[in-house]
């Protein structure tokens, strides 16, 4: 299982350098539910798709939004709901209501994200209207893309919203979140495509769902609110 570090609560390194967070429960539950070896692999966003098509990994999770450019070239499970956010230093007066409002600023993400490609399809937008293109800086992880709004590198810190919401809580009224793009959808676990693994693993996130073990898991960090109430394969309603 390949797992992009980043920040919490999705997969990051606690204290004692262990690998945790909400993905992570909820895998190895599914994993401990099917019979076999929940064995996490770190590594970083940009490589999770390339290594699920070499077939380096049975799969891979990483606060992965399901969007139906990655379904094409692998099968994903949605077992949360979430959207992208904008967050800003407390003082900032920013408010991000459309991507038109990031021309000429400074935006801190991860490599291989969906927010670096929707900055650079938005850049030809920005120099047609006169305006200076969106500087997108892209963090191998979470943290390193949140350090940079709190260092003053960035203005902004785009990325998903249960790892922007989280830092925020956590910031001690240092940050705020300041606009959101894209409409709700699903965050899954990705496997190569045709994969035998697929069809049991939603089954086994299924019976999480089912027997409530699925919703100790979100609550515990304090996601709730983004729980989805069935794990769909392939969900025809993937953002694009």
């Amino acid at each position: 299982m390949a797992v992009a570090l980043g920040s919490p609560p999705d997969d990051f390194r606690n204290e004692k350098g262990e690998v945790v967070g909400w993905e992570i429960d909820i895998l190895r539950a599914a994993c401990e539910a099917l019979g076999i070896a929940f064995e996490p692999r770190p590594t970083t966003f940009d490589t999770l798709i390339p290594g699920l098509q070499a077939k380096r990994f049975d799969a891979a999770i990483g606060q992965m939004g399901v969007t139906v450019v990655r379904e094409k070239v692998v099968d994903m499970i949605g077992t949360l709901t979430g959207n992208e956010l904008f967050a800003a230093l407390a003082e900032n007066p920013i408010k991000v209501e459309s991507l038109d409002d990031l021309c000429g600023i400074t935006v801190a993400t991860t490599r291989g994200s969906r927010e670096m490609v929707f900055a650079e399809e938005h850049n030809p937008k920005c120099v047609a209207a006169g305006k200076k293109p969106i500087n997108a800086l892209a963090f191998a992880d979470g943290n390193g893309a949140a350090d940079a709004l709190m260092s003053r590198r960035a203005d902004l810190f785009w990325l998903g919203s249960t790892a922007v919401s989280y830092f925020v809580a956590q910031s001690k009224g240092r940050a705020k979140v300041v606009g959101h793009y894209t409409d709700t959808s699903y965050i899954g676990v990705a496997m190569p495509k045709g994969s035998d693994m697929a069809t049991p693993l939603q089954a086994a996130i299924q019976h999480l769902i089912t027997n409530g073990t699925y919703g100790k898991i979100v609550a515990k960090w304090g996601l709730a609110d983004a729980a989805v109430k069935e794990a769909p394969l392939n969900p025809t309603n993937a953002l694009k």
